[in-house]
């Protein structure tokens, strides 16, 4: 049996969700997508979750004999069945499957291979007679030509490109966690609109820039082309190398349609046979799509940029904006204005691009803003009324709502016409509604969706199924009772929601979901979830696909929480501010009566949603709040269970009204009367036993460790930190109480005043909010590094006078105070071992930027640049006491380090180019010399 392939990409679980039924692997399901589009790696996360035997085969060529393939499948099952005889024959090899002594998953990868042969005859007989004790899982650049449909194939599962493709937080996670080389949430969106999500482009992308500073790294980001040096290759050898003669100048011309129809492509060339191209092209999966059986297909953003490098290449670029423009053409002449503007863009005829703007109006704000910005001039998105309607949708779509209003009021004042006022006005008013303020009058849905938010959501879900039209109307009463707390109200909608359009859409899957993840944790909840952010996705709402993803925390589980928290940070990031109380809400709900509550970030939750006008959900956060505080013991519970009794009660928030009681049963020791309330109660809000259990729980005294003797900061190449040897787990606290952390980590034995660390985490506070953020967050990171201190009594974050420091033990280490304080401490050791032992523990800790989490933040820059140039001296240092001591190869290492670093550092070419010729390799010292004036040239330095 083949060893399954190792996997190195972050795991899928939404995909992993619909490989699964529940109790299992679902029966039979196919991948089916163009090259390097991670079906292997799929795959191989899918065998390795499954808990029975998994037999895995990859296919080539040879297996188009079925001899060979019937063989190789016998071996592949051989480990996980009883029966003794060979299997040469088709037979046989079928009495050996029936003989599988449990569960088997068989995983058949390159199933492409078997097209058009023989050897598909045995894939069919495989699929329609697999034994009940047996699962496949195959993956394929191009269907099997095998008849699907048939009725004994009804619970084929199919996975498609489009579910493959990567989305944003997909992306974050591998650049962060996998390829420890984050990106800020903006290049990652650009990333994203470039790559189409293509895995293997991210992966050709991360090769690309591996190592570099993140500035270089952000700049590969925006020059992102067709033209990328290694996804060019990727595209020309490994798709279009394997394509005919006539298809591949067809393919490359035909790139100028956003959609591509025989009726188009005959038109633009001039021949009658584009249908047969297109159907073949489809065929061989050349990175194209048709959603509509063969009518109108539509090439991956990965592959039309490719081929319109290629275009541009080979044809030359007048050329190809004459093509662009002739496309342009025939698509206006169809009436498809939209399209037509982009071609047009293309071509950079931009008269003709202002025209189809101010003929399209509101219809060009509803399309992809992204898009639109990557093809037009800045100066005309600034200009255009309608271009900067479309931007401020864009940002209410983030959830960026300030910023959303402040483009609605900018159209405003360029529109010369009283209808472009009249949209700008409009879109700006129901924009408003969600800043803080108390409710205004409006009879679009989100104005009696904000309405739900700030009092009695009940009254506002029966008015508004009462009086508003469908689906709206359905939509904003399932809403209103989610958020009031009713879920047998909400399951009741949730039945006629089949068919909704717009939002609505989104509505249904997340709804279905929620209910799914509070019942019980599993697959179908995910399978829900990511249908709801795909839809959310589709609908160009991120807010709402960010809601969906942190939902996954209603199950109860810490990593689903953590999930929710990271949620939490990217809208931080994004200023969303909604979306990052409703994710943090989510981290906590189900978990309440688990571990130790953070109770300042309760706090903060409901600080958050008041400031934002909403009043139910900070009566949700305020009884949170009470139940984690009746289970941390803390003093005054019981007048913050009193509180949120009162806010629930003044709110009309019904569903919160099981945690107050909760709350007031966890205080006072868990008497069976007020037990038993919390129970009636929660069963009349339709709550699962198991989530009502959970809040209850037992008093649980926090587990504490034993004072921690040591500390390990790394701050080179991403933060980490251990205590005695173990990782702490940060993401357990607040982003900000993170970044307080990697904050005094890089200025670790050194005290840093608190108006320093304001003005870095905390910059447009009030000073009374930004202290008090300051407080709860040292509070947070004391409680997280030294848990078993006594009140004020802190070994490693002291405060001193108004400055705080983080102190190293005696045996503690910091990478960041092993390279600053390298130079001084070689200076003075007593001979050139030790001199040598400290330099190179100096340069060995610099792996990497300093904090590149961190991005460009200004607290940061500077002392990333001065530690590269501290790591690339003490490199040189090294390099010259080595040569004197006379070993040259240890030089060689630590020149090259030093340049390698920091390729500026004139010294360390001197020195790098010396250690070369003293070991006798002129060559080398002469490529060294090179590189060097080549350093010198590009800061203007000229050498003879």
């Amino acid at each position: 049996m083949a060893a399954i392939p190792a996997s190195s990409s972050v795991a899928r679980p939404r995909l992993l969700a619909e490989l699964n039924d529940g109790s299992g692997p679902v029966r039979r399901a196919v991948i089916t997508a163009p090259a390097g589009f991670g079906k292997s790696t799929l795959l191989a996360q899918h065998a390795r979750s499954f808990a029975g035997g998994t037999a895995w085969l990859g296919l080539t060529p040879a297996h188009a004999d079925p001899g060979e393939f019937t063989a190789d499948l016998h071996r592949a099952i051989m480990p996980f069945t009883a029966a003794p005889d060979p299997a040469e024959t088709p037979d046989r090899l079928w009495n050996r499957l029936r003989a599988l002594t449990g569960a088997t998953l068989l995983v058949l990868d390159d199933v492409h291979y078997l097209d058009d042969t023989a050897a598909e005859r045995v894939l069919d007989r495989l699929l329609c007679e697999l034994p009940e004790q047996c699962s496949l899982a195959l993956a394929t650049r191009r269907l099997p030509g095998v008849n699907l449909a048939r009725h004994e194939l009804t619970d084929l599962r199919f996975i498609d490109a489009d579910q493959l493709r990567f989305r944003t937080w997909e992306i974050d996670l591998l650049l962060r966690e996998n390829y420890q080389e984050p990106l800020p949430a903006g290049d990652i969106a650009v990333l994203e609109r470039r790559l189409g999500g293509w895995a293997a482009g991210l992966h050709l992308f991360h090769l690309s820039t591996k190592g570099r500073p993140l500035a270089e790294r952000r700049s590969a980001v925006a020059a992102l082309t067709g033209r990328a040096s290694l996804a060019h290759a990727y595209m020309s050898r490994t798709v279009l190398a394997e394509l005919p003669e006539p298809l591949l100048p067809f393919v490359t011309r035909i790139s100028v349609f956003d959609v591509a129809t025989a009726a188009r492509c005959d038109r633009l060339l001039g021949i009658d046979d584009a249908a047969a191209h297109l159907a073949e092209l489809h065929r061989r999966q050349v990175f194209i799509t048709t959603p509509d059986g063969g009518h109108t297909y539509r090439f991956h953003e990965a592959m039309r940029s490719h081929l319109a490098a290629v275009l541009a290449d080979g044809h030359g670029g007048a050329a190809a904006r004459r093509l662009h423009a002739a496309a342009a053409e025939i698509v206006k002449a169809e009436g498809a204005l939209v399209e037509a503007a982009r071609s047009f863009a293309r071509a950079e005829d931009w008269p003709a691009v202002r025209e189809l703007l101010d003929l399209l109006g509101p219809q060009i704000t509803g399309d992809d803003f992204d898009a639109w910005r990557d093809l037009l001039p800045s100066w005309l998105v600034a200009d255009d009324p309608w271009m900067v309607l479309a931007e401020g949708r864009n940002r209410l779509g983030r959830g960026r709502i300030a910023e959303a209003v402040e483009c609605f009021e900018r159209s405003q004042a360029l529109s010369t016409d009283e209808a472009g006022r009249a949209h700008g006005r409009h879109a700006a008013a129901a924009a408003r509604i969600w800043l803080p303020g108390p409710a205004r009058p409006g009879a679009d849905w989100c104005t009696w969706l904000r309405a739900a938010t700030q009092a009695h959501p009940a009254l506002v879900a029966a008015a508004a199924e009462d009086r508003m039209p469908e689906p709206h109307g359905r939509m904003v009463a399932l809403l209103a009772h989610v958020l009031a707390g009713n879920l047998p109200a909400a399951r009741t909608l949730l039945r006629h929601t089949e068919g909704d359009a717009g939002p609505a859409a989104v509505i249904a899957p997340l709804g279905n979901a929620i209910l799914a993840l509070l019942e019980s944790p599993g697959d179908r909840g995910l399978r829900e979830l990511s249908r709801a952010v795909s839809a959310a996705e589709a609908e160009r709402l991120p807010w709402l696909a960010r809601a969906a993803r942190a939902a996954i925390a209603l199950d109860g589980t810490q990593d689903a929480a953590k999930t929710a928290l990271r949620v939490a940070e990217e809208c931080e990031r994004d200023g969303d501010l909604w979306g990052a109380l409703l994710a943090a809400g989510c981290s906590w709900f189900a978990r309440l009566g688990s571990g130790d509550p953070d109770l300042s970030t309760l706090a903060d939750l409901a600080d958050g949603f008041r400031a934002l006008d909403a009043a139910v959900p900070a009566a949700w956060a305020q009884a949170m709040y009470a139940v984690a505080a009746a289970h941390a013991g803390v003093p005054g519970a019981e007048t913050e269970i009193e509180r949120a009794a009162d806010l629930v009660r003044r709110c009309g928030v019904g569903g919160a009204q099981p945690l107050v009681y909760v709350a007031a049963a966890v205080a006072a020791g868990h008497p069976p009367n007020l037990v038993a309330r919390a129970r009636q109660a929660a069963g009349h809000c339709g709550y699962p036993v198991h989530l009502v259990e959970s809040w209850l729980g037992e008093p649980i005294p926090p587990v504490r460790a034993s004072t921690p003797e040591t500390l390990t900061v790394t701050c080179f190449g991403g933060f980490r930190l251990e205590r005695d040897g173990a990782q702490v787990d940060l993401s357990a606290v607040k982003p900000k109480v993170r970044m307080l952390m990697r904050l005094l980590a890089v200025n670790a034995g050194r005290p840093v005043h608190r108006e320093a660390i304001i003005d870095a985490l905390w910059p447009q506070a009030t000073p009374r909010a930004a202290t008090h953020g300051l407080h709860v967050a040292m509070s947070s990171l004391r409680k997280l590094i030294e848990p078993d201190a006594g009140r004020g009594v802190f070994r490693f974050l002291t405060r001193e006078g108004d400055a705080y420091r983080l102190v190293l033990p005696i045996d503690g280490y910091c990478d960041v105070v092993a390279v600053r304080e390298a130079a001084r401490l070689a200076r003075s050791a007593p001979d050139d071992d030790a001199a040598a032992a400290i330099l190179r523990l100096a340069s060995d800790a610099y792996r990497g930027d300093l904090l590149p989490e961190d991005g460009a933040a200004e607290w940061v820059v500077g002392e990333r640049e001065r530690l590269r140039l501290a790591a690339s001296s003490a490199a040189a240092d090294l390099a010259r006491l080595e040569l004197r001591r006379g070993d040259v190869a240890e030089a060689l290492a630590a020149a090259g380090r030093s340049v390698g670093v920091h390729r500026f550092n004139d010294e360390a070419w001197r020195l790098l180019i010396e250690a070369h010729e003293r070991h006798g390799d002129r060559a080398a010292a002469a490529d060294a010399l090179a590189r060097y004036r080549e350093v010198l040239a590009e800061l203007g330095v000229h050498t003879e």
